[in-house]
């Protein structure tokens, strides 16, 4: 009986140092080289990046069923943000930085540097290929200086580690600090209109100016469409090369510039006097897009007479022909300012579409 206990006893020691052999096994296999202290290198994880200047501008970059927003509510442009995913799974320790240099280093670091949160949906560690308590968890800090004097590399403070470094992209001829920005509107992404031709169900485009110039399109086929008046009556004979173009076009449109500095009682005004059109695109989804387009009057006076209430006469001021302004789905906040260039099609009357007479 005892010779049984103590068999058990020793299998259980031996069992118990095994586990404590594979757990500190799999402890150093995720700890990471020092040349990639300041990566994150599975990127597939990151749920959220906080990027702040020392001056308290932030923009907060958030993933949400695989789609990247900006303070939450504005769609990042893509492109940009794989260059930040991209940077921050690259970028390497170069060197630490000379003890001489390091107090100069740190004075400039205090005032000219941008600080990065990286947040990601992982486990607290990994054991037998399972992941134990997986949460969102801030798991890197770090803040990104200045370019070094050959313009190849970045100086670079990370959180918990006491001396500065210079860090950069192996491979890579320039340094990383465009790459971080913290002003929200530089990732905004621009997209007004972005479908394809075979999924628009139906668009309407209805002219203020010229109400008898508004029309809509109504699928009628895979690649045919039914054009109905400003009555809604259909009309059998137009141009369907010049329909076709003109759909084809909202596979890619953009805005230019969002506008974030203009006076409250202007942008009250533009919204009262000005607006020309508006083109309601609804997709094979029954998602609609809504644009609402308004002139950008060039003249000063034209806003002063509308906010001391003298009568607008919109023909006595000439507005700009290259730039209009423009709101999304009804969001007033966001003030967009469109380039007439990339909508000529989308600005052509009806009759443009219609046999000459």
């Amino acid at each position: 009986m005892k010779k049984s206990k103590l068999l058990l006893l020793l299998a259980g020691i031996i069992l118990a140092g095994a586990l404590c052999v594979l757990i500190v096994k799999t402890v150093r296999n995720n700890e990471t080289p020092k040349a990639e202290m300041f990566a994150v290198t599975d990127t597939a994880t990151i749920s959220k990046i906080f990027i702040a200047d020392m001056n308290g501008e932030s923009a907060l970059l958030t993933r949400k069923d695989g789609i990247w927003y900006v303070q939450d509510s504005i769609k990042a442009q893509p492109y940009k943000v794989n260059d930040l995913l991209s940077t921050i799974r690259n970028v390497r320790l170069q060197q630490t930085v000379a003890k001489t240099a390091q107090s100069n280093i740190n004075k400039m670091m205090s005032v000219n540097a941008i600080k990065v949160e990286i947040y990601q949906t992982a486990p607290k560690f990994t054991l037998f290929k399972k992941p134990f308590f997986v949460k969102e968890r801030l798991v890197k800090t770090y803040y990104m200086g200045p370019a070094t004097m050959d313009n190849m590399a970045n100086f670079a403070i990370l959180e918990g580690y006491d001396e500065p470094c210079i860090v950069h992209i192996p491979g890579f001829r320039g340094f990383l600090t465009p790459t971080y920005s913290f002003r929200p509107v530089e990732w905004y992404n621009c997209d007004l209109f972005s479908t394809k031709i075979t999924r628009i169900q139906t668009l309407t485009v209805k002219d203020y100016e010229v109400p008898e110039e508004s029309f809509t399109i109504e699928k009628a086929g895979a690649r045919f469409f039914n054009l109905f008046d400003s009555q809604h009556q259909q009309i059998l004979h137009y141009d369907t090369i010049k329909l076709l173009d003109m759909l084809a076009e909202y596979r890619d449109l953009n805005y230019e510039l969002l506008i974030t500095d203009i006076p409250k009682q202007q942008k009250d005004s533009i919204l009262q006097y000005c607006q020309f059109k508006t083109i309601i695109l609804k997709d094979i989804n029954g998602e609609e897009t809504r644009l609402d387009m308004y002139r950008k009057y060039t003249p000063e006076d034209m806003y002063l007479d509308a906010i001391l209430g003298t009568e607008v006469d919109e023909s006595a001021y000439p507005y700009n022909r290259d730039k209009f302004y423009a709101i999304l789905n009804g969001n007033q906040a966001n003030l967009l300012q469109c380039q007439y260039f990339h909508f000529s099609r989308q600005n052509q009357p009806l009759s443009y579409y219609l046999p000459k007479q």
